[in-house]
């Protein structure tokens, strides 16, 4: 892969120390799997959604790495029994298997579907990529033998840090982590053409060579005396012909020199700036506070001046203060009126090159809420984070800000979540130690009207040194136009199932009226991480998820779910597929005196009176138990027992009465089929 590292040595050599990165603006998870997925890498599912949610399996990894090191299928016999020829990953699986990037996870068993954790990715990476420069330590759970190669990924920057590296890795992890590689291997030293000043900050460079990106990290100024410059950000053109650069205020007329990629361009910058200063943001911070922020540093004299200021209404400026970097004044007023609409005229106020603003008028609502914020509980819960829950609403920047919380004993605070009440956060804390008492304190956390909480100090909680692992909500899809299938990363126990809880938010974005639902929540047969959720109204089988819409529904009721910033919410679409009447599939006979009889679905009220056997010339063949005796179980199918016996040359037939319903008890079982009665035919038995 190709690389510029030339270039950076030559600005560490230059400046002393290196630049740190930062270019223009990241891109996001989605827009970098459309990267990839531009360049045959990722491919997107057949709905059109990326999924990025979901966890990857090993053969899905092994199509990624495949693509994006334009890997060759081999020939030759099958590596593993439970991968063959007719799979759709063969050949990349047996590719990367050459490459010695994957193996099998026991004798000629590679396991496909086994979902990768994010330890296992960071192996792999590092076996693709080698261990590049070094290894970072390593914070958080991870096993030991791959903790060098977790290290060496974060120090990589392919994977970010988090607390578990056991977990399993979504596809949106494997798209950053490939993407870095991909961004890394794409890119060609910058080679200059020209670089011509347009304003006394404002540089435009011409490449030679089409370029792909241009990240501000790559460029250096300073004048001919050697004083240095910042780079303020750096825009590749949409043709990837030419980079805008722009910088710190440059002295006019003087000698510059830009380094692109190492490689001094020499210029003359323009004479200083004639732009006027605006008003960037007006923030009132009650009960008589104004910041007001300009774009620029402004002239101490005249942004202090009370003169420049007005005020409608009675209300007068009382005191301005000038911030250090001299672009942010701080406005006292006298006592406002709460909720009384003010205006504020700001004008007269220069920049540093006696450019004068335009006057700009400002309202904003005047506020008298002087009570402070206060914490009114703190606890530990199982799964080891910690609630601390507030008197009010506060503000969600400060209480996001891992930085306001304080735990003694060496405890850290790794991830504060503001609940949707605005007065619940959740925190996530590194490994806590059994039968310890910890010290919380929490102090900066103003409430929605700017007042600040006096420091809460000494909060105390027991340690969770074994945590239970909180579940998360996996996804939701419709089965059918009224039943839900609702899945998550670990079982959930009957409690769960019993209050679980679901509820649609929002119907193609509009809000969802629930009044007049019923909902009935069953284990997914199969599986002890899955639950359906039927649906009805005053029909007991509506359409309500209809296709073409997409729906917003979140899930309650599941002891330890995660529901920090919606975790418990997910997107499905809707479904034309009805939810059909349970049925009959099968009657088998096990012998003589015995038939084993299957339904559709689950279902309940099952007894013996419900069924009928005839032979074929209608010889009714008694029924002596149906093997329950218990309506009220749900089950997916019954052994009757037989007062008569079967015979191995008669073919006989099953008909229904009523009274089996499906297992929410709101739709009967079939027993017709048109005007006909809904018949099972099976052959008799010796």
């Amino acid at each position: 892969m190709k690389r510029i590292v030339f270039t950076l040595l030559a600005l560490v050599l230059f400046f002393g120390v290196l630049i740190p990165a930062a270019g223009a603006a990241e891109l996001t998870t989605e827009q970098k799997f459309e990267v990839l997925k531009d360049e045959g890498i990722f491919t997107g599912f057949e709905d059109g959604t990326s999924r990025l949610y979901e966890s990857m399996t090993r053969e899905q990894f092994a199509a990624v790495l495949f693509r994006l090191l334009e890997m060759s299928k081999t020939s030759g016999s099958p590596s593993y029994n439970d991968v063959l020829k007719s799979r759709w990953s063969y050949g990349e699986i047996e590719a990367v298997t050459d490459y010695g990037l994957m193996k099998g996870v026991a004798n000629r068993i590679f396991a496909p579907t086994l979902k990768v954790t994010v330890e296992q990715l960071a192996v792999i990476l590092v076996r693709a990529n080698g261990s590049g420069n070094g290894a970072s330590k390593v914070y958080g759970k991870v096993s030991e033998w791959a903790r060098e190669s977790v290290g060496i990924a974060l120090k990589n920057k392919w994977i970010p840090e988090q607390n578990d590296y056991t977990e399993y890795a979504t596809r949106g992890l494997l798209v950053k982590a490939v993407y870095a590689i991909y961004a890394d291997s794409q890119m060609d030293a910058l080679n200059v053409s020209s670089v011509v000043p347009i304003e006394n900050n404002f540089l435009i460079v011409t490449l030679s060579t089409k370029a792909t990106s241009a990240d501000k990290d790559r460029f250096a100024l300073q004048d001919v005396y050697g004083n240095r410059v910042d780079i303020e950000r750096a825009v590749l053109s949409s043709d990837g012909w030419s980079v805008s650069v722009f910088t710190e205020r440059q002295v006019g007329n003087r000698t510059h020199y830009l380094y692109v990629d190492g490689i001094a361009h020499q210029y003359t910058a323009l004479p200083g700036d004639t732009t006027k200063p605006t008003v960037d943001s007006l923030v009132t911070l009650p009960p008589r506070t104004i910041v007001i922020t300009f774009s620029e540093q402004v002239d101490s004299r005249t942004a202090t001046n009370i003169a420049n200021y007005g005020l409608n209404n009675g209300l007068k400026v009382m005191d301005l203060q000038l911030s250090s970097d001299k672009r942010n004044v701080t406005l006292t007023t006298s006592q406002q009126e709460d909720g009384k609409s003010y205006r504020l005229t700001i004008s007269g106020v220069k920049d540093l090159a006696s450019n004068v603003m335009n006057q700009k008028e400002f309202t904003f609502i005047g506020s008298n809420d002087v009570k402070k914020p206060a914490v009114t509980s703190v606890k530990v819960n199982a799964d080891a984070s910690v609630t601390v829950v507030f008197s009010e609403k506060v503000n969600r920047d400060q209480a996001v800000n891992t930085g306001r919380y304080a735990i003694d004993k060496g405890l850290s605070v790794t991830k504060a979540a503001l609940a949707d009440d605005s007065r619940t956060v959740t925190l996530t804390t590194s490994p806590q130690k059994d039968a310890t008492v910890y010290s919380l304190d929490i102090a900066g956390i103003s409430d929605l009207a700017g007042n600040v909480m006096d420091p809460s100090r000494n909060w105390q909680f027991g340690g969770v040194a074994n945590p239970v692992v909180p579940v998360q909500l996996e996804n939701i899809a419709a089965i059918n136009e009224n039943t839900l299938a609702i899945s998550f990363t670990r079982a959930i126990t009957d409690s769960d199932v019993n209050n679980l809880k679901v509820t649609i938010v929002t119907d193609n974005g509009a809000a969802v009226s629930m009044t007049g639902w019923s909902a009935f929540e069953l284990r997914k047969p199969g599986t002890d991480k899955a639950v359906t959720v039927q649906f009805r109204n005053s029909d007991s089988n509506p359409a309500l998820f209809r296709p073409g819409h997409v729906y917003v529904a979140a899930v309650t009721g599941v002891a330890t779910l995660n529901t920090a910033d919606h975790a418990n919410q997910a997107t499905f679409a809707g479904t034309d597929l009805e939810n059909r009447i349970p049925y009959v599939t099968k009657a088998i006979p096990l012998s003589s005196t015995t038939v084993k009889v299957l339904f559709s679905e689950p279902v309940k009220n099952v007894s013996k009176a419900a069924f009928v056997i005839r032979e074929t010339d209608g010889t009714v063949i008694g029924i002596e138990s149906d093997g329950l005796n218990d309506t009220g179980k749900i089950v997916t199918e019954v052994v009757l027992k037989l007062s008569g016996s079967l015979k191995s040359d008669k073919k006989y037939e099953m008909t229904f009465q009523a009274g089996i319903t499906d297992a929410a008890g709101w739709n009967r079982l079939q027993t017709q089929s048109g005007s006909d009665a809904y018949r099972v035919y099976f052959d008799g038995v010796q």
